[in-house]
């Protein structure tokens, strides 16, 4: 690689260039129009281990402190645990993005350790995404004794009204946040309870995040709203949702095995939104030729800023790029034989009611992912690699979700991987992946005579298929995914289909071998790189050092987090 004059000049170069008397810069005659004179190119050579100093002082100022980065330099995530040991804080985020805002907090943390506060913030920092936390004893009903108000009276304050049948009752129509005059733990089945928007709120504790993403999909600072009951002591629209305050029974289930855990005097409630997972809402979406994707003979690497190059809306050098995109095909891309496509960060999708658009790779393509998806994948065959003369795989694909891999002839080599449909290849080198099926053409054994080795599946979700998938690493517990709500014209509570936001993501009930069987001891699958599952437990970990001795966490994900609350109505 050679360099070009613009990267031998050094900031500190041109300060000294600019320096100097008007003589010596006049007399400093460059050899060549293009090329900086004896002198400047002196001065440029000085300047670049000054540039280096300068460098090095303003990392270190950087490293001094945990604040957000200014200048373009911020903290390196390895001195993190140092700056933590000094204020006696254990980071536990294992999302390095999140270790930053979880050290600048720990003062206050510790300050208001065992608030309701401080317990929410820790929610919202450890998993980096919103969490509602709801103490136990406030939604349990408790008994009528002596030293507590009657519970059949109105609010105090609130102003009486005789009935025609001469009982008292709270005038709805003047206070519609008034309770009603019936028992607690019986709900007025006459209002409807639900989070509406607050434009006026400022409690932290009311506040829900939601993620943004501007018009190129780049994420930028999530946006903050402030929600209220809409009638306090209604009937709740969501049953368990984060917004429900009906009292009730205690539940004595355990929270590990339910869904929607209830109230328990000794138990916290988190309430987690359910992660997007690579697809996420805000995303942009580009339309794209299958020819634009079909690689030539040098082969073809796809990013998203390459991606806005291809449909024809080119980013500004200087602009960000989004981490992924989704590109939107109407036919099936096709990678001949000695060709490569690399895609990073791509998304495929098919057009809406059209069939799942295909990648297909001839014998002797190759097909790399990485963080990307493809709905179905069909792999014709596989061929040698040029130097060693083994087999050479079809298909390399890392932190990456299909639909489907077909086929039954390829060769696939596939890493933190989740493939929710059946896999059909001949060979198939597998870790840390989540396998839905695979086909019984699989070759488990080494087979000297077609020269091809035995596949391997190991820290996998997979159904054995012979000797295939046979490792004790390895599981075939079934896995559960997240449910949401899926707003289209009939509202639908289901796990998200491909495509949607929320597509693979792991429920809180999937079986423990799953989110925690990985080589590292994380989750398996396509989102291991989220830390998606890392984070629950990681703030499970943290809250024993912030709730009362004895109480029970329950954090579990909550659908209804992912909408925003609507406008209340007059």
């Amino acid at each position: 690689m050679s360099l070009g004059i613009d990267d031998l000049l050094t900031r500190a170069g041109h300060i000294l260039w600019r320096e100097l008397p008007e003589e010596y810069r006049y007399r400093d005659v460059p050899p060549e129009p293009d090329e900086p004179g004896d002198l400047q190119a002196f001065l440029h050579g000085m300047g670049h281990l000054l540039d280096l100093i300068r460098g090095t002082t303003e990392q270190l100022h950087a490293d001094s402190f945990a604040e957000a980065p200014t200048g373009g330099r911020q903290i390196q995530s390895w001195i993190l645990p140092y700056l933590a040991e000094i204020v006696g804080a254990d980071l536990a985020a294992p999302d390095p993005a999140q270790r930053v805002a979880e050290l600048n907090a720990s003062v206050r943390w510790f300050k208001s350790k065992g608030t309701l506060a401080s317990i929410d913030e820790v929610g919202d920092v450890v998993v980096g995404a919103e969490t509602v936390a709801r103490e136990g004893w406030r939604r349990v009903l408790t008994c009528p004794r002596p030293g507590l108000p009657p519970f059949t009276l109105p609010p105090e304050g609130a102003a009486d009204e005789l009935a025609p049948d001469g009982r008292r009752r709270v005038p709805h129509a003047a206070d519609p946040g008034a309770h009603a005059t019936i028992p607690l733990g019986c709900p007025d089945f006459r209002r409807e309870d639900r989070a509406v928007r607050d434009p006026s709120g400022a409690n932290p504790l009311y506040r829900v995040s939601q993620p943004r993403r501007d018009a190129n999909g780049v994420e930028t600072a999530a946006e903050a709203i402030f929600w209220r009951p809409a009638a306090p002591g209604g009937v709740p629209c969501f049953p368990g949702a984060y917004d429900d305050g009906a009292a009730r029974c205690p539940d004595l289930r355990d929270p590990d095995r339910v869904a929607v855990p209830g109230p328990h005097p000794r138990r916290t409630l988190i309430h987690v939104r359910p992660p997007d997972g690579l697809f996420a809402e805000g995303l942009k979406v580009l339309t794209l030729d299958a020819a634009q994707l079909e690689p030539g003979p040098e082969g073809l690497e796809v990013d998203p800023r390459a991606a806005f190059a291809l449909a024809g809306t080119p980013l500004p050098e200087t602009a960000p790029a989004p981490d992924r995109v989704v590109v939107r095909l109407a036919a099936d891309v096709r990678v001949a034989a000695g060709r490569e496509l690399r895609l990073t960060g791509i998304l495929i999708t098919g057009q809406a009611g059209a069939n799942p658009v295909r990648l297909i790779a001839a014998p002797g393509a190759r097909i790399l992912a990485e963080r990307s998806a493809a709905e179905r994948v069909v792999l014709e065959g596989f061929g040698p690699d040029g130097e060693t003369g083994l087999p050479r795989p079809t298909l390399e694909a890392r932190d990456s979700i299909f639909g489907e891999i077909a086929g039954g002839t390829g060769f696939a080599r596939v890493e933190y991987c989740t493939v929710t449909g059946e896999t059909d290849v001949t060979l198939l080198q597998a870790s840390d992946c989540i396998l839905g099926a695979l086909s019984s053409n699989l070759a488990c054994t080494e087979s000297a005579e077609a020269g091809t080795p035995a596949s391997c599946i190991r820290f996998s979700r997979a159904e054995a298929v012979g000797e295939c998938a046979g490792s004790p690493s390895n599981t075939a517990a079934l896995p559960r995914f997240a449910s949401r709500w899926i707003c289209g014209t009939v509202p639908e509570f289901r796990p998200a289909r491909y495509g949607e936001p929320g597509y693979g993501v792991l429920s809180t009930l999937c079986p423990a071998a799953i989110r925690s069987g990985a080589e590292d001891e994380g989750e398996m699958g396509a989102h291991h790189h989220q830390f998606l599952a890392a984070e629950l437990e990681a703030l499970r970990l943290k809250l024993l050092t912030f709730l009362p001795l004895g109480q029970e966490i329950a954090i579990f994900h909550d659908p209804l987090l992912a909408l925003r609350p609507p406008e209340a109505l007059a």
